[in-house]
């Protein structure tokens, strides 16, 4: 075998495995199992916060949806109650006006 600083290889494998695996847990590298779980669960609980938010997104659309079309048949029927009430004022008709009963 060959010599690497007057040592053999067999010496310097296994503390040079362990080095490497040391420095790359420390650049982040290498993830131990219970920081690989925490990301999961982390990811899981935002996937879920994701999709209760589109649903309620879905939902909050859809009832603006229906609130436009009650509001544009609202804007119907007034529109139509005071175009009655210029045709009769227009024609000479009952007043707008209701007199009070006595």
């Amino acid at each position: 075998m060959t010599d690497f600083i007057g040592l053999p290889v067999e010496v310097w494998a296994p503390s040079g495995l362990l080095a490497l695996a040391v420095m790359m847990l420390f650049f982040g590298k290498l993830w131990t199992n219970a920081a690989y779980q925490q990301k999961v669960a982390e990811c899981e609980k935002w996937e879920k916060a994701y999709d209760a938010e589109n649903k309620a997104r879905k939902a909050a659309d859809s009832q603006a949806a229906e609130l436009l079309e009650q509001g544009k048949t609202t804007h119907a029927i007034v529109v139509a109650m005071f175009s009655i009430m210029e045709n009769n004022r227009a024609s000479g008709g009952t007043p707008n006006v209701v007199p009070l009963a006595k």
